[in-house]
């Protein structure tokens, strides 16, 4: 004879451990907060800059980038055109002016620390390639859908506003 309530309280727990294992899969955003999402490595998809109504792409047309947070508040961002020169020298201190140049313009890259307020991610700048930012704050607006992360960047380091799409790295 079949136990009912045995065959009810079985169903029950598979149900609700099936339940928490899909609500604990990376990229499952099931009433998680933007702190909680945002934890991970994301690869860089698009970018653009706009500026006075102009729209630029500073990484060109397939930009490279990784954005990384951790649970402990550390920011890790690299941006990059990809197809730069190698140095004629493989020595990057004997490189020349103009290697140096297009080497400097075709990346942007830091790290530091960050805070999330609802949808806004404040990061605190301690080292990046451009020297400017060391030491200050940029607060960006920053929004995720599933693996996508969407960011907007009013101070973007070539000026203007940045705006970028990034998938969760796999």
């Amino acid at each position: 004879m079949i136990n009912h309530s045995r065959l009810i309280r079985s169903s029950a727990v598979i149900l609700f451990t099936m339940l928490f294992a899909l609500v604990s899969a990376p990229g499952i955003s099931v009433g998680q907060s933007l702190k909680e999402q945002i934890i991970g490595t994301w690869r860089l998809t698009s970018i653009y800059n706009e500026e006075k109504g102009t729209k630029t792409n500073n990484y060109g047309d397939n930009p490279l980038g990784l954005l990384m947070f951790d649970r402990s508040g550390n920011v890790l961002q690299f941006l990059q055109k990809p197809g730069v020169p190698k140095f004629v020298e493989n020595n990057r201190p004997k490189g020349t002016d103009a290697e140096n140049r297009a080497a400097l313009q075709s990346l942007t890259g830091g790290f530091g620390t960050y805070t999330v307020d609802g949808d806004i991610v404040t990061i605190s700048w301690v080292a990046s390639s451009f020297p400017n930012r060391i030491g200050t704050q940029e607060k960006r607006t920053y929004k995720i859908d599933g693996d996508k992360l969407v960011t907007t960047n009013p101070t973007a380091s070539s000026g203007g506003t940045a705006y970028a799409t990034y998938t969760r790295a796999k």
